[in-house]
């Protein structure tokens, strides 16, 4: 279980996370919400980056952090003039090679080669081989759909599915709400930092209009008015 008490992220005198007490059980989480909201600091505070000393994020009663946790960021950097096998071997402890070949075979990313001449799909899929490779207790998956052809996507939802079959606890953020409701337990919306609601698999009715419900309404005043002043 994930527990967060008293966690903030403040830039300047503004406050871009501010979550006083939240939990999160076992199993693959989505974290929603529109540009803004917070998620992709929310990601890294819980991986331990730009929190306040004051807050504790814990998962099974020990602090979160990278012994326990990996996280994929959005944005990764790569070294330049290196392969895909030689950023791998850079982090990913021996003991993963042998599973990471193994879902290479279905992810396909060319390891041989520079990662210079890679998409940005296969960037991200390799990235996804690492993280995964660190067997980590918790994931931390920073809009992991971008980028990836279908198949690739495919192929994700399965892996991510089998993570939560062995125990394990996934987070994900994305801006696509389809796949997170047929792939998590739980949809988390984030609205400007704080958490507003939690949505259960199959119980997700009303996701979308809480989402969208401040946006929907500055929309439709700024969208009535439009067309009706002099031509």
């Amino acid at each position: 279980m994930i527990t967060i008490t008293d966690l903030r992220c403040s830039y300047g005198d503004r406050t871009v996370v501010d979550v006083p007490q939240y939990g999160m059980t076992p199993g693959v989480h989505g974290i929603v919400g529109l540009n803004g909201a917070g998620k992709t600091t929310l990601l890294n505070a819980l991986y331990g980056f730009g929190r306040n000393a004051e807050a504790t994020v814990q998962w099974n009663g020990t602090n979160m952090g990278h012994a326990n946790t990996a996280f994929q960021e959005a944005e990764s950097y790569f070294h330049p003039g290196i392969t895909g096998r030689e950023y791998l071997d850079l982090f990913m402890p021996k003991a993963g090679i042998g599973d990471t070949k193994a879902l290479n075979a279905l992810l396909e990313v060319p390891l041989d080669q520079l990662i210079s001449t890679y998409s940005t799909g296969m960037k991200r899929k390799l990235v996804l081989l690492g993280v995964l490779g660190l067997e980590r207790e918790v994931l931390l998956l920073d809009e992991p759909m971008n980028g990836l052809d279908l198949a690739s996507v495919r192929v994700l939802e399965a892996i991510i599915r089998r993570l939560a079959e062995r125990g394990r606890t996934v987070l994900i953020t994305s801006h696509v709400l389809g796949p997170l409701v047929a792939l998590c337990d739980h949809v988390h919306l984030l609205k400007q930092g704080t958490f507003a609601r939690s949505f259960p698999r199959g119980g997700t009715d009303g996701l979308e209009e809480a989402l969208f419900a401040d946006l929907d309404a500055r929309t439709q005043e700024v969208v009535g008015k439009w067309g009706s002043g002099p031509v």
